[in-house]
């Protein structure tokens, strides 16, 4: 997308922009079928970043404020929109009304009941799986020691999901309602695709892994959203939580979420994070003794292991020895 216009559509989200570059944001949008759906999934990816889009717009006001900015204009740039249908330039607006984005021409000007949000909050402990199936029929698959928290009015005009932890989802797709996922101070924006979040607290990174269709991920830094960064199929975004700084990958995706079926896999990657997800998988206490221990990186894949297999395959790959007593698994030098 040229930057001139991505450039546009934020000022669009923060109600910044110009009656004459909203003039040129139309047209644009206008003439392609390309850039309507640029616009619409660059807008919703900003709207989700944004904390305090909890006021919708009054969309009789707004729609009378686009009318009349385009009638305002439509005297002056005859010359310049001449080829332009002027119908399907004003279903364009009604479109963007209609997905209840924000108009910049419109205040709320008296003061409106707070109303009162209850939420859905369900925990999946360790060593289990859980399927969700949500009010809209998307389905979430809750990895262990995971949470996720909802609006009871979910299916209302936005499906909006906390996670902390790890899941898979699976969203039906829905046109004019976007599903999107916090993170502490990431956000990931569908219309309808599979993917998984690995978010865990103690993880210094969270990655997010597309399996089908396309997401739109936005990082907050110091209350300012970076760039939309777009992940198709088999695509892999790994953000720092430290430092907000990103990169992306081509992965198989199906590696990343298949401990959806009781499979464990991690790629280069050091014993210390390896030890928390055999606690998860497993629900048991891992110990390493040595520092040297935790920073090893490995690489192995599991199948429906017992916590004795996997730690068999791990004591032969770093060298290392272990016991395991009940519920607890100690790691140590030979």
């Amino acid at each position: 997308m040229d930057q001139h216009y991505y450039k546009l559509i934020e000022d669009y989200s923060k109600k910044t922009i110009r009656s004459e570059d909203l003039t040129d944001l139309l047209i644009w949008v206008e003439s392609s079928q390309q850039n309507q759906q640029l616009f619409r999934e660059t807008l919703q990816a900003f709207e989700a970043a944004d904390q305090f889009l909890n006021k919708p717009a009054d969309q009789q006001k707004s729609w009378a404020s686009i009318q009349q900015h385009l009638a305002k204009n439509t005297a002056v740039q005859t010359a310049e929109i001449k080829k332009i249908n002027y119908r399907r330039y004003i279903s364009i607006a009604a479109a963007i009304v209609i997905l209840m984005l924000p108009v910049i021409y419109f205040n709320v000007n008296r003061a409106k009941p707070v109303v009162a949000i209850t939420y859905q909050e369900i925990y999946n402990p360790k060593g289990q799986k859980r399927l969700i199936t949500m009010p809209d029929g998307s389905n979430i698959y809750l990895n262990g020691d995971s949470k996720i928290r909802y609006a009871q009015n979910f299916n209302a005009s936005k499906r909006i999901v906390y996670l902390e932890g790890e899941a898979f989802f699976d969203v039906q797709h829905r046109n004019k309602q976007p599903f999107v996922v916090y993170t502490g101070k990431v956000s990931t924006t569908v219309l309808g695709t599979s993917f998984n979040i690995n978010a865990y607290q103690s993880a210094k990174a969270i990655s997010i892994t597309v399996q089908t269709g396309k997401v739109g991920v936005i990082v907050k830094n110091n209350g300012k959203a970076e760039p939309v960064k777009f992940l198709l199929p088999n695509e892999q975004l790994n953000i720092t939580k430290e430092s907000g700084a990103s990169t992306k990958a081509v992965v198989n995706a199906t590696d990343f979420d298949s401990w959806r079926e009781y499979k464990l896999f991690f790629y280069g990657k050091p014993l210390s994070e390896i030890a928390e997800m055999v606690a998860r998988e497993y629900d048991v206490e891992v110990v390493i003794k040595s520092e040297t221990l935790k920073a090893m990186k490995l690489t192995a894949k599991f199948n429906k292991s017992t916590v004795n297999q996997v730690m068999e395959v791990i004591a032969r790959l770093s060298g290392a020895k272990y016991k395991i007593y009940e519920n607890k698994v100690i790691i140590y030098e030979q």
